[in-house]
Parts: structure tokens; sequence; C-alpha cells
């Protein structure tokens, strides 16, 4: 039984079919505490108005009853508000802000999909893993194009593709390999999170 997050790492890149069971126990105090250094300090509040210092100004309390709440499977989320921030185009950019003891455990979650997934992504792939991002892409970019034989570059973009993810295709490729329901609920319950918040013409928006 793998029960750290280094011998899931190890377990996911030696055997790439390997469905990883038991993760829903490595939700602990402890776990949520080395998780807690990497949620922003300065993050803005949800709905609950409560922001990241207000939250860690109590932090061993507040992490001890929600891993109670998530280990007695009573743990809901609250509404995630939605803002928005401008483009560069002129554009809305929408945004969703979960509660911080939400933000916390999911990022807590998100650290046991690392794990697991990094063994399973290519160099080519820079898009939210740890330690790269676009920058990195286009640095690499451009020495593949000055070094190699490439005289075009293709830029594409899905619009509205996190709005238009089907759910229950999304939750069937993660199934594949977790196959912890525990676990597996838990990022149901984020994926249909209600909304709050404005909408792009500055109405109030709810959505169910």
């Amino acid at each position: 039984m793998q029960t750290t997050v280094r011998g899931i790492a190890n377990k996911a890149s030696i055997d790439k079919t390997h469905r990883f069971r038991n993760l829903f126990g490595l939700l602990t105090v402890g776990f949520l505490m080395g998780c807690w250094r990497f949620v922003n300090p300065k993050a803005a509040a949800g709905v609950d108005r409560l922001t990241a210092r207000a939250y860690g100004a109590n932090l061993l309390e507040n992490l001890t009853s929600l891993v109670e709440t998530v280990k007695a499977e009573s743990y809901r989320s609250k509404w995630v508000l939605r803002k928005y921030i401008p483009k560069l185009n002129g554009k809305l950019r929408p945004l969703g802000i979960p509660a911080i003891a939400d933000k916390v455990l999911q990022m807590a979650v998100t650290k046991i999909l690392e794990a697991i997934y990094e063994a399973d992504f290519l160099p080519c792939s820079y898009g939210y893993r740890p330690g790269r991002g676009a920058l990195d892409a286009v640095r690499d970019l451009s020495r593949t194009l000055q070094n190699g034989h490439y005289h075009f570059v293709v830029e594409a973009d899905i619009q509205g593709f996190f709005d238009s993810i089907p759910h229950s295709k999304l939750l069937a490729t993660v199934a594949e390999r977790i196959a912890d329901g525990a676990v597996l609920a838990l990022i149901k319950q984020w994926l249909k999170a209600p909304v709050m918040g404005a909408s792009e013409n500055g109405k109030t928006a709810c959505v169910g």
C-alpha cells in the first residue's frame, strides 16, 4: 500500500496502468498542514469572506475540524465566488474563488493527483504543471525553432474550454488511474459546486 506522495509517484512511474486506492487516508491534518504552504496567503476570500490570513491564525484548529468533517463524510463544499478580471484583448476572464477551507483541501488532492499524473505527461506539456509555465514553453519553442527545421508556429485555443468539459467523461478519465471512491466523490463535489457572483454585465447571478 502506497502511503506517501513520493511512494505514489514512484508507483505511477513504474506502472502506468496502476489504479490507486487508499488515497483518502492521506488527507490527514499533517498532510494538509504541509499543503498549506502552497496556498497563497494573499488569496482573495470566497463566499464566506474568510481570508487565508484569518484562517491561518487558527490553522491547526481549522485543519483539524476540516479533516474531521471530511473523514465523517459530512464535508460539503461551499459555493464558488465568481469574479471577472480584464484580459489584454479587452474581454473579461471569469475566475472561480473557492472558500479557503475548500482551497486547502483542493490543494491536498491536487498534490496527490500531481504525484500520479506527472508520470504520464510528456516533456513537451507545460500547462498547469508544477515548475512549468508559459514562459518555459516560449523558451523551449524558441530554441527548437532556432535549431530545428521548422518554419511555422500554429497557435490554437479552444473557446470556453473549461466551461465545456463534460464532467462525466472527465471523472471517467480520472477513474482510470484512481480507484478511491471517496476521492472521486470530492472531485465531483468541486466540479458540481454552485457559483455565486456577478455576471459579465454586472448583474448578480447564481448558478446551481
